[in-house]
């Protein structure tokens, strides 16, 4: 195993949101949406610290009461057009870490044991970036053009089909030193050189990125208090 040296986590919650208003602060069940990813951060023991990075007054009031640090990001990188590139290379020029882990604070379902588990992925591997996935083995186009499957021949049972990989962003880990000198070298260096993609349940991959997302968060939220989605028992209909 690698050694990860400084592990800082931040969580990147900008302060205003085109699609869904002020969704950082929003609830989503019985806390503000950016406390879900601050709390399983700092359930997390690999993590040395957690930043908050924002660059608004009332998520950094949340952020400390929460228990995280605060980094105050520069106004240029608070803008839609700031780039992940940048306000990730923002915080590692500020904080000098050897290990970046990025949490996103819109996917609330994520839990520490998932960032513990993308830490030891990450570690066993002599990689320089991991980034978390959602896969499908659905039939795929892209731009009318099959990605995962031939046309030309009958349909094949889904399961037979080569997994896609969808880039949710829940959790990001950079070697940070690789980072610096990608991005110096070539302006960008979010996708690393030698990655590794790691495939999460599609609910801990959930993102919240429109109001129709909230909605269907919100359901989520209601079942799992209610139900228990981890302890629920399976039944089948008998005749």
């Amino acid at each position: 195993m690698g050694d990860l040296g400084k592990v800082i986590a931040h969580i990147p919650a900008r302060g205003k949101s085109k699609r869904v208003r002020s969704k950082n602060l929003r609830y989503l069940g019985d806390r503000p949406l950016l406390a879900y990813a601050v709390q399983a951060a700092l359930a997390c023991e690999s993590l040395d610290s957690v930043y908050v990075n924002t660059d608004s007054d009332l998520i950094a009031a949340l952020a400390e009461e929460l228990g995280a640090f605060v980094y105050r990001r520069k106004a240029s990188l608070a803008t839609d057009s700031a780039k992940s590139d940048e306000f990730n290379m923002d915080i590692i020029e500020a904080l000098n870490p050897d290990t970046l882990v990025m949490i996103n604070p819109v996917c609330p379902f994520i839990e520490s044991i998932d960032i513990e588990k993308a830490i030891k992925f990450y570690q066993c591997d002599s990689v320089d970036t991991l980034i978390t996935t959602n896969s499908t083995q659905m039939q795929c186009f892209y731009r009318d053009k099959p990605i995962n499957i031939n046309v030309n021949e009958p349909l094949a049972p889904t399961q037979e089909n080569e997994p896609v990989h969808v880039c949710n962003w829940a959790i990001a880990i950079w070697d940070a030193h690789k980072f610096s000198e990608r991005f110096y070298r070539q302006g960008f260096a979010v996708f690393g050189e030698n990655r590794k993609l790691f495939p999460i349940d599609p609910i801990k991959g959930l993102k919240i990125s429109t109001e129709e997302d909230f909605r269907m968060a919100e359901l989520l939220v209601v079942v799992m208090k209610n139900k228990g989605i981890k302890s629920r028992e399976i039944n089948y209909w008998t005749k």
